[in-house]
């Protein structure tokens, strides 16, 4: 009876974990913010919840079958499946979480404003941030850099640069890069305008704390030296963005190349 009741309070927990999870990663859909990063979660937290209810009579159908052996193994190894992605899941959160290095307190380097959507709210937060740190060290001059919006006919870059204007840093101390696509090309891209326009090639690169490691390592990756300013990530996108970080960084580890 004891074992039942514990089945039973596992199967609740798992149902409300589940639940939790879906909220959670349906509240930027109100802000207008659904991709793969948030669709994931939602998908996962559904298998959860199905999981929850399903679980005990589908395994119970396992074991009265005359292959019964056979599912056993299975169900086995899809549990152990299943612990190996939450443990790479944690990993790759905890490389999200640990602080990167920051810049010295009298930096001698290049500001990088990485660009996302333009008029989302994780663009603002950077272009705050950024704003707030070129004023505290006027001595330093900023790239900032992302590709084109079809829709917008505009460069990410440029609307950073734009916003960066707005919030009083003057036009000459900024540079555009216009032409990346991702992370990647970020810094690939920025390098090549640093060294056009002999800027320093230490970058101080701006953008959300949990974009903070994969940023600095792929910086690193291309032989450049890189700290961090990290902005802060607004709460109603915060599980999108972990969602989608997650594909990315284990597209990072997984296939360096690409």
């Amino acid at each position: 009876m004891k074992k039942k009741t514990l089945k039973i309070v596992g199967q609740v927990l798992l149902f409300l974990l589940g639940t939790g999870l879906l909220v959670w990663f349906c509240i930027p859909i109100f802000w207008g913010v659904f991709h793969i990063g948030n669709g994931m979660g939602i998908c996962f937290s559904l298998l959860l919840m199905a999981g929850a209810v399903w679980y005990v009579p589908v395994r119970n159908w396992m074991e009265q079958s005359a292959h019964a052996r056979g599912f056993r193994f299975l169900r086995r190894g899809l549990w152990a499946c299943f612990a190996l992605c939450m443990a790479w899941f944690a990993f790759l959160t905890a490389c999200m979480v640990v602080p990167q290095p920051a810049p010295p307190e009298e930096p001698n380097g290049t500001v990088v404003v990485l660009g996302c959507k333009i008029g989302s709210a994780a663009l603002n937060a950077r272009i705050d941030r950024a704003a707030d740190y070129l004023r505290a060290h006027p001595e330093l001059q900023a790239v900032a850099s992302g590709g084109f919006d079809d829709d917008l006919q505009l460069s990410e870059g440029e609307a950073i640069k734009r916003g960066l204007v707005y919030r009083g840093i003057a036009e000459h101390r900024i540079y555009v890069e216009g032409g990346s696509a991702d992370t990647k090309q970020n810094i690939a891209f920025t390098r090549a305008v640093i060294e056009e326009n002999g800027l320093a090639h230490e970058l101080v690169i701006v953008t959300e704390q949990y974009h903070e490691y994969r940023a600095v390592q792929i910086a690193r990756r291309q032989g450049l030296s890189a700290s961090a300013v990290p902005a802060e990530t607004p709460w109603y996108i915060l599980s999108a963005s972990y969602g989608r970080e997650l594909l990315a960084l284990t597209k990072f580890f997984v296939f360096p190349w690409l």
